[in-house]
């Protein structure tokens, strides 16, 4: 892609609705811009609109309403879909989609049929599984791989043609929670030294927490935006959106003896909350 904006993906008032009788908004005039090389969650309960976002950047679905950009490139003009999400954006889901009858280099190779010769599509496949940390793995096939090494395999798939954006949908939830870490720990170690814009759609706080920026949405739109902090700036806000923390910054609640703390305690802490709210808005 080769446009001029600053920004990566550009939305406005982007809608999708659903039915023609009962009509379902999974998106809600969506409008936000998210930088090039930036690292960014969505997050939201189930039918929130996180994956409809996710795939209408990635040109897997059409807005019913509403404009988006990808490097200034409006994407209603774009007549060939397959020859801009092949060059452009790289997917990974939580299910690792890989072919169980080839190797992981010959799964690497696939997205880059038709560019250049066999040697260069092995070569490249070669470097992109020894840069996920499986240069020794690069022969197994899928049945052979434990599930973070196939997640991975789906990482250095979705990079085989040095796409600016990649998108990650739920990429760690089908992962225990130390190779969940791990493959996120890959993600923000690639989003750092390749240069890559990558948007991860997720459930889980762990996993957000090492992005750089996080869209909570609900009922089909945005309805926050909190830039990720230190860790004690992250536990605090997640605490202030918990029952206890609303009822104590919102509702005023008295809740010296449910905290077992003074008066004058419970005043600090409601004001550190109200501080991390705002910081993370």
């Amino acid at each position: 892609m080769t446009g001029q904006s600053q920004w990566l993906i550009e939305t406005r008032d982007l809608t999708r609705i659903y039915g023609d009788g009962e009509q379902i908004h999974a998106l809600d005039h969506v409008t936000l811009h998210i930088g090039k090389g930036e690292l960014v969650a969505v997050m939201g309960p189930s039918g929130s609109g996180k994956s409809t976002l996710l795939n209408i950047i990635g040109a897997l679905d059409r807005p019913t309403e509403g404009t988006i950009l990808i490097d200034g490139q409006d994407m209603s003009s774009l007549r060939d879909l397959d020859r801009f999400r092949s060059q452009s954006v790289g997917f990974v889901f939580q299910l690792h989609n890989l072919l169980p009858t080839l190797t992981a280099r010959e799964n690497v190779e696939v997205p880059m049929t038709g560019a250049g010769g066999p040697r260069e599509r092995s070569e490249r496949a070669k470097e992109l599984l020894a840069l996920v940390g499986l240069g020794d793995r690069m022969n197994h096939l899928p049945n052979q791989l434990s599930g973070g090494q196939r997640q991975r395999v789906a990482i250095a798939r979705a990079l085989a043609n040095n796409p600016p954006l990649v998108l990650a949908d739920e990429p760690t939830g089908n992962l225990d929670t130390v190779a969940g870490q791990e493959l996120m720990g890959l993600i923000r170690d690639l989003h750092r030294s390749q240069g890559t814009t990558f948007v991860v759609v997720t459930h889980d706080h762990a996993v957000a927490r090492q992005t750089e920026r996080v869209l909570v949405m609900q009922d089909g739109k945005i309805v926050r935006q909190d830039v990720i902090g230190s860790p004690l700036e992250e536990d605090l806000k997640l605490w202030r959106h918990t029952g206890l923390g609303r009822r104590l910054v919102e509702k005023k609640e008295d809740l010296t003896d449910k905290l077992g703390l003074s008066r004058g305690e419970v005043t600090t802490l409601r004001q550190v909350l109200e501080r991390a709210d705002v910081a993370g808005d």
